[in-house]
């Protein structure tokens, strides 16, 4: 049975209609194996964060979707199961099967730049190491790549109000990420971690999957590609959250 969990309490008198028109993301985490990648889709604007390996399949799955355009791709750093895929979308480009609008680099960007592909969302760069937050001003979605634990405290130290409704879990649940300051701070309603089923490096770590289960609201509401395959989270414009 799907699991649903609603984060901003939907107005009762709001029929299935009237979400019906209402802006709407669809974030899908993409089961790339051990590595990062998220398509996000809006009404104008198809964009990728990450791209996982070279042999992750990432042509393929934007095939399988229909995907013709990325308005753009965002490469949180430049760790090969990061950034290693993007040789191949520069081939499928080459080839005609997709187009690429432009391509931001997060080592090439600083704290508070914007990016526009999502209003009325704001997305903000929190970190130049690819720190990256949507928000609708009642909710908010958090992507922390590969960021570890001294990165978490100089984002908070940067950022004390910092909080977020969904959150990317950092460095795939490793150990060295999502530490008790951190988590505690951005009290998130849904944690979704990216890692290879028996990877090498036992991501995600049971000392964060503990923490995860603690600080969320409901423990049913970590999603891992290892277990799940792709994840994908709908989001109703000053509405609410929810894994589809």
């Amino acid at each position: 049975m799907k699991k649903y969990f609603f984060l901003f309490a939907l107005v009762f008198s709001c029929t299935s209609g009237s979400l019906e028109n209402q802006e709407k993301l669809c974030i899908e985490m993409l089961n790339i194996g051990q590595g990062l990648a998220f398509l996000i889709k809006g009404k104008n604007c198809n964009f990728l964060y990450d791209t996982g390996t070279p042999s992750s399949g990432i042509d393929t799955m934007l095939q399988n979707r229909g995907i013709k355009t990325l308005c753009t791709v965002f490469l949180s750093h430049r760790h090969n199961d990061h950034a290693g895929g993007m040789p191949v979308l520069e081939e499928m480009e080459k080839n005609g099967k997709i187009r690429i609008n432009r391509v931001l680099y997060g080592d090439e960007m600083s704290r508070g730049d914007t990016i526009a592909d999502f209003l009325p969302w704001t997305v903000r760069v929190l970190f130049e190491e690819g720190a990256m937050r949507i928000s609708d001003s009642q909710n908010s979605f958090l992507f922390m790549a590969d960021l570890e634990a001294q990165h978490e405290k100089s984002i908070l130290e940067l950022e004390p109000l910092l909080s977020a409704t969904a959150l990317q879990v950092g460095h795939h649940g490793s150990r060295t990420s999502s530490s008790w300051e951190f988590l505690a701070q951005i009290q998130p309603k849904i944690a979704l971690i990216s890692a290879g089923r028996n990877n090498s490096y036992g991501h995600p770590h049971p000392e964060t999957l503990a923490k995860l289960r603690i600080v969320l609201p409901d423990t049913t509401q970590i999603f891992r590609t290892d277990l799940e395959g792709s994840v994908v989270v709908e989001w109703v414009y000053k509405a609410g959250i929810w894994k589809r």
